[in-house]
């Protein structure tokens, strides 16, 4: 089949992309509450003659939840999974695509291998450089999607089917005229608006508040002024750094180690390094000739409209000159020696070298310290294990941890009274703590009096923890969060009364006055910002200010708060334009969004009447197993 594949290589356009071929036919449908026992214990689901199996299910899984990890930016743990329900989506992504499987089947509907490698060759991500079929990145790619070749294939004719089915159902499907031209007008209208800018009085300047006004305001947020549980640890870094010594290591080992191999201390052969692109072989030839016959490399160069820039690639080595023809003329020239013409990538090619520095080896004495180092941290690599298994000894043996420490050499180190986010019982940050994340996740997991396991991090390091105590999240009275809440209050309280006066203002307005006169009262400048479009108007207003300019007709008066935070506008709507040619209003792509979204939508509907057609089957068993192995 292979070969065929390699004879199939071109004239065709593929149909369907990678992601497709081997991600999950992702459409919304609500898995069934009603789950079926019977069943095939390497079968999850049924529709009609259509199964799906485990492994089907747990490869559809893993996708789901690497994309859900990596919006996280961490692997999601199995209980975070199902609380965002990657299970129950999974099962519906499959069942649809066990439903459009199960019509193509009945439909007699196919591909045919030469069809399957007419899409498999025209797929980029199987090509090479050249735009040509390449076995060996046919090879990589499913070797990283866990897919061996006939599993591949198999995925490849379902999803073809599928796209068969899709096509039919969504065929003519676009936007209608009237969808574009509300999104054109509405995209494209444009506000002009006056505004002044109004800002709080500082609330330092303010009175306090009476004794009731206070408790009130306390008590309505006095989950804001809680205390949070603390707890203090203390723990022990064991990392290669910690018991590195690099003292250990004699002169005998530096000799040996540096003479086993040069390669770090080496630096290669550097030429600099000119060349001459030509539109054809002719003209290159014909430089050769001007330099063979006298002409220097710069007058070639110039004569070809070349300037110094264009010409010079640099002082490299050579693995360091991509075009490797270049790299083998440009190390075979003797120096200020014009090459014959070089084949290079972009076309005929003159080399010629300028500068040649030998390759160099730093000695021994000026490496000594730096290799030290590196050895001693490459004994200490090994070491680690040994010292991980002498400090879970001592711990075994009943020692704390501040003895393991002490008898396994280590630095016991301790954090007093700090919540989960990193802040001490002050609300100021701790000092960072290695893979600080992970460790106050485990410390405020852990069980106080209890041996934790430890924590690997970053390869070969661990950390061991113990916490020493606890203090419960408690309720604050506000005496003792009195100046705090004082302070909230005030700020509170200055939002309020610029509030009350931007309302004030907004009424009067809307009342007769002109803004011009409001302003001029209040002594406050008039803004005005034209062409706003609901794209824009957020940069200058802000995005409530910017909701309220577009919430009515020309002559809105309204009240919102500005871009900067704290202060508030006082807005008036002067003029609305709506766009002449609405459809060139629409943004790059937003009719076919609208087209897309459409189908999607039709076909949801088509398979929902699927369901109705080929009622799908689940085996509980067999999905609770596959569950019970990711």
């Amino acid at each position: 089949m292979m070969d065929s594949l390699r004879r199939s290589i071109s004239g065709w356009t593929g149909k369907i992309v990678l992601g497709l071929m081997l991600g999950v036919f992702a459409v919304a449908w609500t898995v069934a509450d009603g789950f079926s026992v019977g069943g095939s214990s390497n079968t999850v689901m049924t529709a009609g003659g259509t199964s799906v199996s485990v492994q089907d299910y747990q490869i559809a899984y893993q996708q789901n939840l690497a994309r859900l990890s990596q919006q996280f930016q961490r692997r999601l743990t199995p209980d975070e999974a199902a609380a965002f329900g990657v299970d129950q989506s999974t099962l519906s992504q499959l069942s649809s695509g066990a439903l459009l499987d199960e019509q193509g089947r009945v439909l007699g509907l196919g591909l045919s291998e030469e069809g399957l490698l007419r899409l498999i060759a025209e797929d980029p991500a199987f090509q090479d450089a050249n735009g040509n079929f390449s076995r060996n990145a046919f090879r990589a790619v499913l070797q990283n999607a866990g897919l061996s070749e006939v599993a591949y294939l198999e995925r490849l004719g379902e999803t073809a089917l599928r796209g068969q089915i899709v096509q039919a159902v969504t065929a003519g499907v676009s936007a209608p005229q009237a969808v574009n031209t509300a999104f054109g007008l509405y995209v494209g209208e444009q506000r002009s608006v006056r505004y002044v800018t109004l800002e709080p009085e500082p609330a330092t300047a303010l009175p306090d508040p009476s004794t009731e006004e206070l408790d009130d305001f306390f008590t309505a947020g006095s989950a804001d002024y809680a205390a949070p549980e603390y707890r203090s640890f203390s723990y022990v870094d064991l990392t290669p750094d910690a018991i590195t010594d690099p003292a250990s290591v004699d002169e005998a080992a530096i000799q040996s180690a540096y003479e086993a191999d040069l390669t770090p201390y080496t630096q290669a052969e550097r030429r600099r390094v000119r060349q001459i692109v030509f539109p054809s072989e002719a003209d290159a030839q014909a430089a050769v000739a001007q330099l063979e016959g006298g002409a220097s490399f710069e007058e070639v160069a110039a004569s070809a409209g070349r300037t110094p820039g264009d010409t010079e690639l640099g002082l490299l080595a050579r693995s360091e000159i991509p075009d490797s023809n270049i790299a083998e003329a440009a190390f075979s020239l003797a120096l200020n020696e014009p090459s014959s013409v070089v084949a290079g990538i972009f076309g005929p090619t003159v080399v010629e070298v300028s500068e040649i520095v030998p390759e160099s080896v730093r000695p021994l004495d000026e490496v000594r310290d730096e290799l030290r180092e590196r050895l001693a941290l490459d004994a200490a690599n090994d070491r680690v294990d040994a010292a991980y298994d002498a400090f879970e000894a001592a711990r075994a043996g009943g020692a704390t941890m501040e003895e393991a420490a002490r008898e396994t050499g280590l630095q016991l180190m301790t954090v007093e009274s700090v919540d989960r986010a990193g802040l001490s019982a002050e609300g100021t940050p701790i000092d960072a703590l290695p893979a600080q994340e992970e460790l106050l996740e485990a410390v405020f997991e852990a069980e106080p009096g209890f041996h934790a396991l430890p924590i690997n991090y970053e390869s070969n390091s661990f950390l061991f923890y113990d916490v020493t105590d606890v203090i419960e999240a408690r309720e604050r009275t506000l005496d003792e969060v009195r100046d705090q809440v004082i302070a909230d209050w005030k700020e509170d309280e200055a939002q309020r009364l610029l509030e009350e006066r931007a309302e004030a203002l907004r009424a009067r307005i809307e009342g007769g006055e002109t803004i011009d006169a409001v302003a001029l009262a209040e002594r406050l400048e008039v803004r005005t910002a034209s062409g706003l479009t609901r794209a824009t108007a957020q940069a200058q207003l802000g995005q409530p200010a910017s909701r309220a300019a577009f919430s009515g007709p020309a002559g809105t008066v309204a009240a919102a708060p500005a871009l900067a935070a704290g202060n508030r506008l006082v807005l008036v709507v002067d003029e609305v334009v709506a766009p002449a040619d609405p459809l060139a209003s629409l943004p790059q792509g937003q009719s076919e969004q609208v087209a897309q979204a459409m189908r999607n939508d039709f076909v949801q509907a088509y398979v929902g009447v699927l369901q109705q057609q080929y009622p799908v089957r689940y085996n509980q068993q067999a999905v609770q197993a596959a569950g019970g192995q990711r």
